[in-house]
Parts: C-alpha cells; structure tokens; sequence
C-alpha cells in the first residue's frame, strides 16, 4: 500500500478554540502536516483512546459544543475487516468478540468491509437503563441479571484505507449516519443534541444517565490526547467515610501511601468495608499522614489486597463517587476533604 501525504491547516480564536481555517478565519495560522497509511486491518496496532478533560455546567450553555449521553460501560475498538470483526478495549489486551458473538452480529450488518469505530459496550435492562458489567462478565452472569449487551457508537476513525483521524468530528459523524441509519437491538450511534443542552443533561440525569459528553464538532481524533475538545459532566455523590488503613504507593507515592481504605458503620455498628479512593494533593497527603495512628489487628472484617498498613477509625473524609453497588461499595470514588466537623459516630 503506498503512504499518501494530507495538510490541514487550523487556527486558535480568541477563546483558544481550535477552527478549520475558513475565508473568514483570524490569523494565526498553523499548518500541520499529516502523513498517514491504511489500517493493518489483518494485524491491528494499538489505538489510543482520546480523553476527556471535565466540563461546567457554564459549558452547557456553550453553542460551539455538542452534547452526547455518556453510557456506563467500556470503551471498544470495533475492527471490521470483512467478516473478520475484533471488539477491543481501550488496554488494547482484550478482545470481546468471542463472547459477543450477537454484537458480531450486529457490526457484520454494516455495508462496510473494512472500518475501524469507537463504541461504549454497556449493557440495557427491560426499561431501557444501562448498566455496568465488565466485559469479561460471562454469558449466565448477564441472564441473570437480564440484562442485554450493546455497542453505542460515537466516533469513526479509519474507513476503508482512509485516515480519518484529522477529519472533523462533524465530518466522521456524516460518515457514521450512512453506515448506521437505524438502530439494532445490539448495536445503535449515540445520539447528538445541538439546543436545549442544559434541558437534556437534567432530562437524562432523571433517566439514571452516567453524565454527558460535550465534543466541539471541529474536533480531530487526538489519539491518547486529554483535550479541551471534548469535556465530561458526570453524575457525582457524595458520601462521608472513615479511614481505617492505607494500601501502598508506587513511585513518588513510595514513601507514602497509595490510596485510603475506606469503611462505614453498618446497621449493627459494625465498620464494613466501601472501597478505597485517592486523589489527593501533596499537602493533604502530610496532613493525613501526621493524623494517622497506626493499628496492629484490622478495623474491618472483610479481606483487602494492597495493605500497606491499618489506622484507628477516628479520620472521617469526605468522597465523591459515581454509584453505589449492591453489596455497598462505591465506585469511582475521589478524595474531596476532611471532616473535621463530624465524628465517626456520627456518619
């Protein structure tokens, strides 16, 4: 296959937007020169996700932006090379398809031979909620629990032997509306509001959504790139919980620790373990460090990895999280503060 060579040139506005230069576009022009080849379809290379850094709700109002449903799920290469199709996570060490022979199914039904499209693989319950479950989860896990697996597509980025990479994202969504013009029972494109972006957050937020996506439709696909292109709102919860022990940290974290191992009080009384949670700063990391007093015999009952060392129970800290799972863990969470003005005995 020969390589061919593509320009395209782009400018920054005065909000420090990327624009496709237009006869009416500013200055400020930088020209980037692109050189691409087709896909080895036959033996994929590592795609890397692009990523999200987190929106306002100001964005809302923004109407240079996009708004997409953020699903709960795992994000999925879908490689269709004639018959052939791989479901690849974002690790690039998984492939799905093997149990997912209905989303195969599904992505064989595209007139396309060869295409590479980026999905979110959730799974839908008999109303019409999603829900997270690996991807790994087995068959009769999934049963059980009825629920049905479905890829949502929302980005397009190799199509044949073309690059689509530097193509805006309004673009690859033209592209994406021909080859999915209907949804399937395991396979739909991810719908896109224009207006009212402010309603529709709040309408899905009530129908149980993870959040949003915002994407301004200029956009490239910025492989492994955090940009400003694409924002995250999430639906966020708070909970306050005690810290009863630290796991251990890696490289500057080392000396220190890793993440808090976190617990409530259960009806009884009794400290039950609701997972581990980070992101702390430097200085929270001294201060949490110069409260802790060191324990021998665990707070908890239930067994956790990672233990570097147990602390008493009399730290209480404030988590952001996404859910709660059944068995009361909390996932996704995030170090938000101390409470210095609640006791354990009060949480």
């Amino acid at each position: 296959m020969g390589r061919s060579r593509e320009v395209v040139a782009f400018y920054t506005d005065e909000k420090k937007r990327v624009r496709p230069i237009t006869k009416s576009s500013a200055p400020r022009i930088v020209k980037v020169r692109v050189r691409s080849q087709p896909y080895p379809y036959s033996r994929p290379r590592r795609i890397k996700a692009m990523l999200a850094k987190n929106g306002t709700l100001e964005d809302l109002d923004r109407p240079d932006l996009w708004l997409e449903r953020k699903y709960d799920g795992t994000w999925t290469f879908i490689i269709k090379d004639g018959d052939r199709v791989r479901l690849i996570g974002r690790s690039w060490k998984n492939d799905y398809a093997p149990n997912f022979p209905e989303l195969v199914e599904a992505v064989r039904h595209i007139r396309a031979k060869r295409f590479v499209a980026c999905a979110e693989l959730t799974y839908f319950d008999k109303h019409g909620d999603d829900h997270f479950l690996t991807a790994l989860a087995t068959p009769e896990n999934r049963r059980e629990r009825g629920l049905t697996p479905k890829l949502m597509v929302f980005d397009l980025i190799y199509y044949g032997n073309r690059d689509l990479r530097r193509l805006p994202l309004r673009e690859r969504r033209k592209l994406l509306e021909k080859l999915i013009k209907r949804p399937m029972k395991h396979l739909e494109l991810v719908k896109v509001y224009r207006r009212n972006k402010r309603r529709v957050f709040r309408d899905l937020l009530k129908k149980g959504a993870e959040g949003v996506m915002l994407k301004h439709p200029d956009s490239p696909f910025r492989e492994g790139v955090r940009s400003s292109e694409w924002l995250k709102l999430k639906r966020e919860k708070t909970a306050d919980v005690v810290v009863v022990g630290v796991t251990k940290g890696k490289g500057q974290r080392r000396s220190t620790f890793g993440a808090l191992i976190l617990a409530k009080r259960d009806r009884r009384g009794r400290l039950r373990y609701v997972g581990k949670t980070s992101g702390f700063s430097e200085a929270e990391v001294r201060e949490l460090l110069r409260r802790f007093r060191k324990v021998k015999r665990p707070p908890i009952d239930e067994p956790v990895s990672d233990v570097k060392y147990w602390v008493k129970p009399e730290i209480v800290v404030e988590v952001k999280y996404m859910e709660e799972t059944k068995d009361g863990k909390l996932r996704h969470s995030r170090f938000t503060r101390i409470r210095d003005d609640k006791t354990v005995e009060e949480i």
